[in-house]
């Protein structure tokens, strides 16, 4: 029955564009075979203002049916939007503000310090969204390059920024955070918060900040191998940075 209901839910459109077509082709033969010079002009105008129109609905129709075609395919693999950059801290604080208990924030990137910076800092006032993540009960891990994989100013970074913030959360919320270590060069940002995962690249020289990004349902198609890959490397990462 199922299959039958989705049959005709795809075919519909193309039923409805076909009889719109059908009916601007009969009205084209009735005015080519009835049409002489004693026929009512008023008749004539009438029926060929009819099949323009049929023509016009028919291409608008055929115009909508290809755009949601496509935004279904989009959806299908759960693309929710494009992101240019990775600059807007808000856009990120909205979704660690959305998770609730049960759920994982799950962070892949290169030494996560402007996130703990921006999200798990208690000495600066609307800084603490990881943290009150963490308090409800969110999981929240990272998954890191080892330092030898970091140039000199990440090095610095993850030394000075990352390893005490997250040495403080460690001691703070054993059961709740984690962060390891995976021994390859880093290529994929990812950022998972709830039902949102976002996915980006990670280019040398260039902050992640400042490369493009695409946000995806958890739920989509198209993520799944990425989160595999981040099940695959967690597994496959230890504790040890160095």
């Amino acid at each position: 029955m199922k299959i039958n209901e989705k049959n005709f839910v795809v075919q519909a459109p193309i039923v409805y564009l076909l009889s719109l077509i059908a009916l601007a082709l009969i009205i084209l033969a009735l005015l080519v075979f009835f049409s002489t010079e004693k026929s009512d002009g008023r008749v004539i105008g009438v029926a060929t203002g009819l099949f323009a129109g049929l023509i016009i609905a028919s291409l608008q129709f055929l115009t909508q049916y290809l755009e949601q075609k496509a935004l279904a395919e989009y959806r299908k693999h759960g693309l929710v939007e494009f992101q240019v950059n990775r600059k807007n801290a808000d856009y990120y604080r909205q979704l660690i503000r959305d998770t609730e208990v049960g759920d994982q924030i799950i962070v892949v990137g290169v030494t996560c310090n402007r996130l703990l910076e921006d999200f798990a800092n208690s000495d600066v006032a609307g800084s603490t969204d990881l943290l009150e993540a963490l308090s409800r009960g969110v999981e929240v891990k990272l998954l890191l390059p080892k330092i030898s994989y970091l140039d000199k100013k990440n090095q610095s970074d993850f030394t000075n920024k990352t390893l005490e913030i997250a040495g403080k959360l460690k001691r703070e919320y054993p059961d709740k955070f984690s962060i390891r270590y995976y021994d390859f060069e880093p290529s994929h940002s990812i950022f998972l918060a709830g039902s949102r995962c976002i996915v980006g690249p990670i280019f040398k020289n260039i902050s992640s900040k400042d490369t493009p990004a695409i946000t995806f349902d958890k739920g989509g198609q198209y993520i799944k191998p990425y989160l595999s890959y981040v099940d695959e490397t967690w597994a496959g990462a230890s504790e040890a940075y160095e």
